[in-house]
């Protein structure tokens, strides 16, 4: 088994940029450092950092590898914080940052009854489409990324995984037509959730799992996924819709799902915040209540990596091992048709 020292001194080596830096910071000889990272090296069979006298570069492997190391090592300083706040009482402001999409279908249906149990916090929400910034004195924000996540120097605890899907009404495809191929579907009216300078591209992913840049012209734009799913309703395009936003309309027949061999890299709903050093308990505890009530349309385990050629170079992404249809399916049957930009169904008298 992997040493976890051996992570903790590496990860130090790459904050310190050196063995030397790493040396003075953690008051260890030169030499236990390099024993440390040779340890390492040797038990992972690859070269984490490239060193010489006058150079120091960590691999491509070695960056990746630290990653890792830093989130060790935050879930093990959490750990150790979770005991030693676990008999402070939460109280306090907690400032929150969120798009006001997620503020009401998130947001909106769980806070009271997380206040209503813990009457000594007060809540801000800052309903913005705008990624947090550290000098925004923001406590906790909200957001949908893609996965795999970019590295933002801040820190994330995942609360769903959602599915996309191209929908479009039954009205809608009647008059249009059923398209049979992308080329197709791309002629339609489309709706778009972005800004209206765009550009306007579905990322998708093809039957043989390659990613593709689907550009369309759409006649609706809009930065607000309950305006697109009322758009679609009413027959106005084809949009990409969260499919748990959406399943509701499809069991209904509302909504049909067009052209299902082709996918869409899932994406992750995260609680993301500056450090887990010296968070608030009411933080803390409003990240902990969020984890345990959001819903997924996925777990972990249905989704799987993949690597692809894109029209920018190599890329990585994320999908379901299942496809859009099987999804709808399990969600019907398991009777999990609970979005994910809701909440599961809580009773109050046992929300602590």
């Amino acid at each position: 088994m992997i040493n976890f020292n051996d992570m903790f001194i590496f990860s130090k080596v790459v904050e310190h940029k050196g063995i030397t830096g790493a040396a003075k910071a953690l008051g260890i000889s030169h030499s236990s450092i390099s024993r440390s990272v040779a340890a390492l090296e040797t038990r992972l069979k690859v070269r984490l950092i490239q060193r010489s006298t006058r150079h120091f570069v960590v691999t491509e492997l070695g960056t990746e590898f630290n990653r890792h190391c830093i989130n060790m090592i935050a879930e093990a300083n959490a750990a150790e914080e979770k005991i030693v706040l676990a008999q402070e009482k939460p109280s306090g402001l907690v400032r929150i940052s969120c798009p006001a999409m997620l503020a009401q279908f998130v947001i909106g249906p769980l806070i009271p009854l997380f206040l209503k149990n813990n009457p000594d916090v007060r809540i801000s929400i800052d309903t913005t489409e705008r990624d947090m910034r550290l000098e925004e004195s923001f406590d906790l924000s909200i957001r949908i990324r893609l996965l795999p996540c970019e590295d933002s120097g801040l820190m994330a605890r995942p609360l769903g995984i959602f599915q996309p899907a191209l929908v479009a009404s039954k009205e809608f495809l009647e008059r249009f037509g059923r398209p049979k191929s992308l080329e197709e579907l791309l002629r339609m009216p489309t709706i778009s959730y972005s800004s209206a300078q765009g550009p306007h591209v579905w990322t998708l992913i093809t039957p043989e799992n390659n990613e593709i840049q689907a550009r369309h012209q759409p006649i609706l734009v809009v930065e607000d996924f309950v305006v697109t799913r009322q758009a679609a309703l009413q027959g106005i395009g084809v949009a990409l819709l969260p499919l748990s936003l959406c399943l509701e309309d499809i069991r209904d027949g509302a909504l049909e799902i067009v052209l299902p061999e082709f996918n869409a890299p899932v994406s992750e709903l995260q609680a993301v915040f500056p450090s887990r050093h010296g968070m608030l308990p009411a933080v803390r505890l409003l990240i902990d209540f969020l984890s345990a009530h959001c819903v997924s349309d996925l777990q972990r385990d249905e989704i799987a990596q993949h690597s692809s050629h894109g029209p920018h170079g190599s890329v990585r992404f994320w999908t379901s091992r299942h496809s859009i249809e099987e999804m709808v399916e399990d969600l019907h049957r398991d009777q999990k048709a609970l979005p994910i930009l809701s909440s599961r169904s809580v009773d109050p008298a046992v929300v602590k």
